[in-house]
């Protein structure tokens, strides 16, 4: 690819010397992106990593959920209790 290509360049009449410039950079930068690529082992190990995230993200969402639903039964039950001691007080006030 690399004699097609220059060879391309120089049938454009370009002087070499400003065709192997052309190749050059084209090569830089063909080389800069491949290095910029993830290969199938970075995403493997991105993978793993996600997967031990998920897991983590589960057990703290399982701990949120047990301290929620404590706080609810809490609320609820001090709920219950206000409004049967209001009854209570309603009742023996005005029931008789």
């Amino acid at each position: 690819m690399k004699t097609q290509s220059f060879d391309i360049l120089e049938k454009a009449e370009l002087p070499p010397a400003q065709a192997r410039a052309i190749m050059r950079v084209m090569e830089l930068e063909m080389t800069s992106a491949h290095e910029s690529l993830a290969t199938q082992a970075d995403l493997g190990a991105l993978g793993a990593k996600l997967t031990e995230v998920e897991a983590k993200l589960r057990v703290e969402i399982k701990a949120v959920e047990a301290t929620l639903s404590r706080w609810v039964l809490t609320c609820i039950l001090g709920q219950t209790a206000v409004l049967a001691g209001l009854g209570y007080f309603l009742l023996a006030r005005f029931g008789k």
